[in-house]
């Protein structure tokens, strides 16, 4: 447990990776992920139209299968991520954008568009594995996509300026706080860190 606390990862052996404490301002991104999925709002499909995506996706709903690549699936990933830039995509939480998959898709394809990841060179991506059939899974894809009429809606427009717009500033004075945090907290640790260098030399 001592290497925990210590900020010290396991290597090899006896070896140890010294790893340095985290900065306030290093979670920027995740609270900046968390304002977009606290906005997104999640359609709740019944039983049958699960069995009718699957069905057009050719996946057996008793054995269900990655949509990607085929291997059992342990996941629902969405074909188009929530936020990009920042900002939502307009994308949100329905059965039209989502499929079964694979951790391993999953994990690959993360915050990519379905169509780009899925004939990339990621590693982890159907085309790097060489799945066979790989032109068949686009086709079944492509027409379950069509099927849903999937597209972008906006968000914006649907919430109203106003509230849309005082959303964005709560997310920038946390921000900006964070930033004030971090500038305190390094004035914090010099003065600590004086301190210590002033008792080690006595």
């Amino acid at each position: 447990m001592l290497h925990r606390c210590l900020g010290l990862t396991r290597t090899r052996g006896i070896r140890m990776k010294f790893r340095k404490p985290l900065k306030i301002t290093s979670r920027t991104s995740s609270i900046t992920n968390s304002f977009v999925q606290a906005i997104i709002p999640s359609i709740e499909p019944s039983e049958e139209e699960r069995r009718e995506a699957l069905r057009v996706l050719e996946i057996d709903p008793e054995n269900s299968t990655c949509a990607y690549c085929g291997d059992r699936s342990t996941d629902w990933d969405h074909l188009y991520p929530f936020v990009r830039d920042k900002r939502p995509t307009g994308y949100i939480n329905e059965l039209k954008n989502l499929v079964p998959s694979c951790g391993r898709c999953n994990q690959s394809k993360s915050g990519a568009d379905w169509r780009r990841w899925i004939e990339s060179g990621a590693a982890g991506s159907p085309k790097t594995r060489r799945v066979t059939d790989l032109k068949e899974r686009i086709a079944r894809l492509e027409r379950f996509e069509a099927r849903s009429n999937l597209k972008p809606l906006r968000l914006e427009e649907l919430a109203g300026a106003e509230l849309w717009e005082k959303h964005w500033r709560n997310l920038e004075e946390i921000e900006e706080k964070m930033r004030q945090a971090q500038e305190h907290a390094e004035k914090v640790k010099e003065r600590i860190q004086d301190a210590l260098s002033e008792d080690m030399s006595l």
